[in-house]
């Protein structure tokens, strides 16, 4: 049985981020699908897609990632499943030749991996990975050099698993072969080092291959399985999201070790863990463009612009109204001349004007610290004449891959800095011009005493300061809902006089996996945040201080009555009041444009009363799926908005109340 039982009908790009010589690309290829069948093919295929880019960390690198489905017809339905391994006997005759009990285990579906590269090679010859989906509902997979899945309950869980060994390497970090109680060879792991990232032998705080995701209060090992004859049965003993050494992985129940307690190369539908997601991020991030941007008007006719680039560095380009100075007369350049540790290419940037004559930039870099460089207008204090630097002395815990940062000066000799930790919690830094106070005068810290939810992967952070002693900060939580806390400098009110808390009552749909997250203060006694659902609108909740008005006396709400284009997966969100009585919000669509809706509080003037919209009339290139958007109104007049496009360039589009300036009376373009 092979290819004489079936043929390859052709081969669909159901994921476009750009040219396959400049993305990673996934082929997805059906076996044990008769002609009448390759529909349903299509459904299983675009249902993998949907879960692979809702899990972390591929939620923050979507758009580094072309799929391609490649439809090939069997003559029969499903696989071999031989009776010697307890399956029915079936033996249909498939392209690929599926076979279910492999080296004696039923579970172990095959396919014939020469043939199934061969028309990869064919098909999309810059193929990166391989993947077959097999028509059966009996459970089974396998890793190698073409991940193989079934339809069992589960099926999409069961591919992420497979695609953690054949595209990232990864090894199986349960601590069994056959299973808990049935192995009888499996007590003690050679002493051998496992060549794969998340595993190891090393239990050594010193040389363990994952030693700078531990924090230092983490034991070294952190698990001791008491019974090498067994299975470890002992419940976690620190916190989930706990880098350590967790004994029982490799297959073996003691002397291999894992480097959380659970990991989806464990026990499926559980997150990667940290040392498995860093291995993803690594392969992933050099095909991933330009993606996060953040703007800032430091005067009313000048405009700065950062982004993080693929060569680790962040990068800048600068507008002024005055003649000779606007986008086109200088170049783009990076913000420092040095670089001790590259920008993290999936980070979060933001941006800063304590003054109108000073920035602050900030990023994360792949050491897991918040990294600035700033820049005077005053002589020799440009972005070359002092070097990048880390916020704090110490990072007691990682910034999280993929964490979005926010920055805010409530005071013009004052900054703020927040970002997601690998522990789940919104960490903080901060510096002030007073004597004392600088970034190394004291430690970086969480922003409340408990996180009830963690932190989502990949979340947005935003901050804001509607008054000069108060500050509210929001994220996304792993529940879907939009958290925050808040500090206020009166006494009693500080980071842990209160809870963190989630800004509704209730969240009818939840907060995309990845969500931006953007928030604004229209006046000092009121507050908007918008973030994006699963349903791919935007939704948004409000706080005023009027009393009645507080985040749980109504509910949280899509901006918007219909949403022709959804949102798309990993959108930033930006907000922007040009007035205290107005509103613009702008996001990424699935169709590839920045889509905007707008409130004002004249009657008639509300969320609904008008559609949403792309801000330009054209699209020369589609923004990145996961692109950060910012906007800014650098008077009550005037928007300026910014965000990533697919051939790795930042674009922008304007709007001026002034007439012939609208959206669509000019061209998006390239800065």
């Amino acid at each position: 049985m092979g290819t004489g039982d079936g043929a390859v009908i052709g081969t669909t790009k159901i994921v476009d981020n750009g040219p396959a010589n400049a993305r990673w690309n996934l082929v997805i290829m059906g076996d044990g699908y008769r002609a009448s069948e390759l529909g349903q093919f299509a459904t299983n295929a675009r249902s993998f897609v949907d879960t692979l880019f809702a899990t972390a960390p591929f939620t923050g690198l979507r758009s580094a990632i072309n799929v391609y489905r490649v439809d090939v017809r069997s003559a029969d339905s499903g696989a071999d499943d031989p009776t010697a391994c307890g399956g029915t006997g079936a033996a249909p005759a498939t392209y690929f030749d599926a076979a279910f009990c492999n080296n004696g285990t039923r579970r172990l579906l095959t396919v014939n991996a020469g043939t199934a590269l061969t028309v990869a090679g064919q098909q999309v010859p810059q193929w990166n990975m391989v993947m077959v989906i097999v028509n059966s509902t009996v459970y089974g997979g396998s890793g190698g050099s073409v991940a193989v899945f079934s339809l069992a309950p589960n099926a999409n869980e069961i591919g992420l698993h497979e695609m953690g060994h054949t595209a990232f390497g990864l090894a199986d970090e349960y601590e069994y072969y056959l299973g808990c109680g049935v192995d009888t060879n499996r007590n003690t792991h050679p002493a051998v080092e496992p060549a794969q990232p998340n595993v190891t032998i090393d239990p050594n705080r010193a040389t363990n291959k994952w030693r700078d995701l531990v924090a230092p209060a983490t034991a070294m090992p952190t698990t001791r399985n008491p019974n090498c004859a067994l299975c470890d049965t002992q419940p976690n003993p620190v916190g989930a999201a706990t880098v350590g050494a967790f004994e029982g992985a490799d297959y073996y129940h003691c002397a291999a070790f894992r480097p959380q307690y659970n990991c989806r190369m464990r026990v499926l539908g559980q997150p990667f863990c940290a040392v498995c997601q860093r291995r993803i991020r690594q392969t992933l991030l050099p095909r991933l463009p330009a993606n996060r941007v953040t703007s800032v008007a430091r005067t009313s006719g000048h405009l700065d612009v950062f982004w993080v680039n693929t060569d680790g560095k962040v990068w800048s380009n600068w507008w002024d109204q005055q003649a000779g100075n606007s986008w086109g007369d200088h170049g783009a350049f990076p913000i420092a001349r040095d670089w001790p540790v590259p920008a993290a290419h999936d980070t979060g940037v933001t941006s800063v004007a304590r003054t109108s004559g000073h920035l602050d930039v900030f990023w994360a870099g792949t050491d897991g610290k918040i990294w600035s460089n700033w820049w005077d207008q005053n002589a020799g204090n440009g972005w070359y004449d002092h070097g990048a630097f880390p916020i704090a002395r110490e990072f007691p815990i990682p910034a999280a891959p993929g964490t979005g940062i926010a920055s805010v000066a409530r005071t013009s000799g004052h900054l703020d800095v927040f970002w997601a930790g690998t522990d789940g919690k919104i960490w903080s830094n901060w510096w002030d011009q007073n004597a004392g106070a600088g970034w190394y005068d004291h430690g970086a810290f969480p922003i409340a005493r408990d996180f009830p939810v963690q932190a989502a992967s990949g979340t947005d952070v935003t901050a804001v300061a509607r008054t000069s002693g108060h500050l509210d900060v929001f994220w996304a939580g792993t529940d879907g809902k939009i958290w925050s806390n808040w500090w206020d400098q009166n006494a009693g009110a500080g980071w842990y006089d209160h809870g963190a808390f989630p800004i509704a009552a209730q969240f009818p749909v939840p907060a995309a996996p990845g969500s931006g997250v953007a928030a604004v203060a229209r006046t000092s006694g009121h507050l908007d945040v918008f973030w994006v659902g699963t349903d791919g609108k935007i939704w948004s909740n409000w706080w005023d201080q009027i009393t009645g008005n507080g985040w749980y006396d109504h509910g949280a709400f899509p901006i918007a009555a219909s949403f022709p284009v959804p949102a798309a997966p990993g959108t930033g969100v930006a907000a922007v009041a040009r007035t205290s009585g107005h509103l613009d919000v702008f996001w990424v669509g699935t169709d590839g444009k920045v889509w905007s809706a707008w409130w004002d509080q004249i009657a008639g003037n509300g969320w609904y009363d008008h559609g949403v919209f792309p801000i330009a009339a054209q699209w020369p290139v589609p923004a990145v799926p996961g692109s950060g958007v910012t906007a800014v109104a650098r008077t009550s007049g005037h928007l300026d908005v910014f965000w990533a496009g697919a051939n790795g360039k930042v674009w922008s589009a304007w709007w001026d109340q002034t007439a012939g300036n609208g959206w669509y009376d000019h061209g998006a373009f390239s800065i």
